[in-house]
């Protein structure tokens, strides 16, 4: 899928931060969502923080494969492949 803006003529450490800035857009607004909306009980903490990391987890991979074509894992395969193939 092609992107809306094209990392490729970036580096990899680049494209990762690019990466982390939207992740972390996506954690702000999954804990906005999952804990600043409804107040619930105690005993539901737990499954409020596992809905909080799947929402912003599932909004970050619709996000990033719609602004850049791919994950922040596509960056980290890649710095990986070239640090490997300088040894």
């Amino acid at each position: 899928m092609k992107g809306r803006f094209d990392l490729s003529a970036y580096d990899s450490a680049t494209q990762l931060l690019m990466h982390l800035v939207v992740l972390l857009a996506c954690l702000v607004a999954s804990a906005l969502i999952c804990f600043g909306l409804v107040a619930v009980s105690a005993p539901f903490v737990l499954l409020q923080w596992i809905g909080f990391f799947t929402l912003a987890k599932f909004v970050y991979f619709v996000v990033a494969y719609a602004l850049f074509g791919g994950s922040f894992i596509d960056p980290l395969e890649q710095m990986y492949e070239d640090r490997r193939n300088r040894r």
